[in-house]
């Protein structure tokens, strides 16, 4: 079952624009660069959005938003435990991060959304 795998940014207020601007093509380069040990891409779909666009003032103060989809559980927890590229990553923006919200779900059969709703 495919997982969504959403990351939220809030950068810390003395971080250069030019500092913030070098993340989002580092991380849409995630889905190149992020391979398993067989050299088989794995993120299904990355995108990336700068600047929350919502009238409805719930942005809490987050900066950039990424939506991954990954075909299971089992290359999530690859990503967020193993993928040398992914790492790396984190270690690059963490010290520009004056904090992340991260939220990952299996989407819900259409049926099941609906009557949810």
């Amino acid at each position: 079952m495919p997982v969504i795998h959403c990351v939220f940014f809030k950068y810390r207020p003395e971080v250069a624009e030019a500092q913030i601007a070098s993340v989002v093509p580092a991380f849409a380069k995630l889905q190149q660069d992020c391979e398993l040990s067989n050299g088989e891409r794995y993120i299904a779909e990355l995108k990336c959005g700068d600047g929350n666009t919502s009238p409805e003032g719930h942005g809490k103060g987050f900066h950039h938003a990424y939506i991954l989809t990954f075909a299971d559980q089992a290359h999530l927890d690859y990503y967020n435990e193993t993928d040398p590229a992914h790492q790396a990553f984190k270690k690059f923006v963490q010290p520009l991060l004056a904090d992340v919200f991260v939220y990952d779900f299996s989407p819900l059969p259409a049926a099941a959304a609906t009557a949810s709703a």
